[in-house]
């Protein structure tokens, strides 16, 4: 049994303003706001309904976008109230929910356009479908790392020593999620098959490769091509969710934007929901129904930034913009309908799911002060003075898919390898780059086999995913061989070269944590199916 549902999480209260000086950073007495309360109506504006919270007090109701700088307060909702050709009306940010149930097992996933949650958000959206007598046997919530949503993680408020993470809206979306979930429990129905596929997105343009659709920020160049698409289709035929995998950074709008949007995320899901529209280029139909999507091991650094991105219109898309993401948003969501089209077909496939909890150390003295200043509010302990906190990994078997969560933003190479240049996918790209002048020692990177294939467990017919931020984020997981830090302020300002991931770290432990931990219930789950 499967069902999906979709909701709006754009915060409820929040005041617009104009950004004078056009950087996205509020700065009082040059921008300014509009003081019309959490509804952003003032007498003069068409459907006024009267003065709200906040109208008038002289008081800036700020909710702050979440990634880049700080001190980013949103002002609207990307297209409210405006047609987008090809995406529709409006570009809000959604929280979409998955139940799964086979027999008295019951799953639940939860992903939401925010730049990531904390572990405690997910244990109190567990503890309020407990108390409003939702039986839910596990729960995976996800932040997709959307750098035009909400600052779920109170790292980019006003400034470096205040919080951006607001109680309110904490307490908005996961009520939100906890009645998304209830509605898919609800809506349960069969599940006759299954569709699972891939698309190896290099080899859609034979001369930028993947290049068209992703960049790798840091050394080595190693990405992973390959858009996953798995689809659930009811006794009917209806679709009844679509999920979708792909790893890369949602900042395609980068840091001068001040509206809520869902990036390119946006129109990729609306594509495989309803089709995709170009000028010139044929029309393409999509498969109906809500499609989820799941972010995969995005870091080091992989994203939509500095991409050129030509669409089959023959327009090309350098500079960050709407229009930049919605072409991008379309283009994989066309390569997640091929891995449809080509995908295998699997009747009654089979649910099972397990998870595992521990305890990780926390190196990063930022981390740590954030912790003791209250701006992540957080359980720690300290052990032989090294400051500990508790997360989790899940292991989600769904017919052929395999789903192993990772609660941070996992580099590729962790899992596919490539040190031998195998995974570089854009023509006349080096592996390193000539100018790092503090490059990654390729000598000492791990042997495989590495995460994906070590997820098959020796079954060719298995596709795993990695299902990265999910129940947590602990920022970015390094290969220990390339964790470089500086010698003169560590983890505050980073090493020469490509290392600002290690600022963003918990530290260089963390990467063989989770393989450790991702190999228990890879090899729980083998001992399992072998009776």
């Amino acid at each position: 049994m499967a069902a999906a549902v979709v909701r709006s999480i754009t915060p409820a209260c929040y005041e617009s303003w104009t950004d004078v000086a056009g950087d996205a950073v509020y700065e009082e007495g040059v921008d300014d706001f509009s003081d019309c309360g959490c509804d952003r109506l003032c007498a003069p504006d068409r459907g006024y309904p009267g003065p709200d919270q906040g109208e008038n007090d002289g008081v800036f109701q700020t909710s702050y976008i979440g990634g880049f700088q700080h001190n980013r307060p949103a002002s609207g909702v990307r297209g409210e109230g405006v047609g987008l050709p090809g995406v529709g009306e409006g570009d809000g940010i959604s929280l979409r929910a998955i139940v799964l149930q086979q027999g008295d097992l019951r799953f639940a996933m939860v992903t939401a356009d925010t730049v990531g949650i904390f572990r405690p958000d997910a244990d109190k959206i567990r503890t309020a479908l407990t108390e409003a007598g939702h039986d839910v046997d596990y729960l995976v919530v996800h932040g997709v790392h959307d750098h035009e949503g909400p600052d779920t993680l109170g790292l980019w408020g006003a400034d470096l020593t205040s919080s951006g993470y607001d109680p309110a809206y904490g307490e908005q979306w996961r009520s939100t999620a906890v009645e998304a979930i209830a509605t898919a429990i609800d809506e349960l129905r069969p599940v006759a098959s299954m569709t699972i596929g891939s698309a190896d997105a290099s080899t859609y343009d034979p001369v930028a490769g993947v290049g068209n659709v992703l960049h790798d920020a840091r050394s080595p160049w190693i990405v992973n091509p390959m858009v996953g698409a798995a689809r659930l289709v009811d006794e009917q035929g209806e679709t009844i969710v679509t999920m979708l995998s792909w790893w890369c950074h949602p900042e395609t709008v980068a840091d001068k934007n001040t509206l809520w949007s869902g990036d390119y995320i946006h129109a990729l899901r609306r594509t495989v929901e309803t089709g995709s529209l170009w000028t010139t280029a044929p029309d393409r139909a999509g498969v109906g129904g809500p499609s989820v999507f799941i972010s995969g091991a995005l870091g080091g650094m992989m994203t939509s930034l500095s991409i050129h991105v030509i669409d089959p219109d023959g327009q090309t898309h350098v500079e960050p913009s709407f229009s930049k993401a919605d072409a991008l948003g379309q283009i994989i969501g066309e390569m997640a309908l091929d891995a449809l089209d080509a995908g295998e077909v699997i009747k009654d496939p089979k649910l099972s799911f397990m998870a595992q909890n521990f305890t990780v150390n926390v190196n990063n003295v930022r981390f740590v002060l954030a912790f003791q200043l209250g701006l992540i509010e957080r359980d720690y302990q300290i052990v032989d003075g090294v400051v500990q906190i508790e997360t989790e990994m899940a292991l989600v078997d769904l017919g052929p898919l395999r789903m192993l969560t990772v609660p941070g933003e996992l580099f590729p190479e962790l899992a596919i390898g490539g040190y031998d240049g195998s995974h570089i996918h854009v023509p006349g790209t080096p592996l390193i780059n000539p100018a790092n002048p503090n490059p990654p020692k390729l000598d000492e990177a791990p042997v495989g086999p590495y995460l994906l294939e070590r997820a098959m467990a020796g079954d060719s017919l298995r596709t795993p995913w990695i299902v990265g931020l999910g129940n947590d984020e602990l920022g970015y997981i390094i290969p220990d061989y390339d964790f470089v830090l500086s010698e003169s302020n560590a983890y505050i300002d980073e090493a020469e070269g490509d290392h600002y991931e290690e600022t963003n770290s918990l530290g260089p432990e963390i990467a063989g944590v989770v393989d450790e931990r991702a190999d228990a219930l890879i090899d729980f789950a083998a001992w399992l199916a072998s009776g």
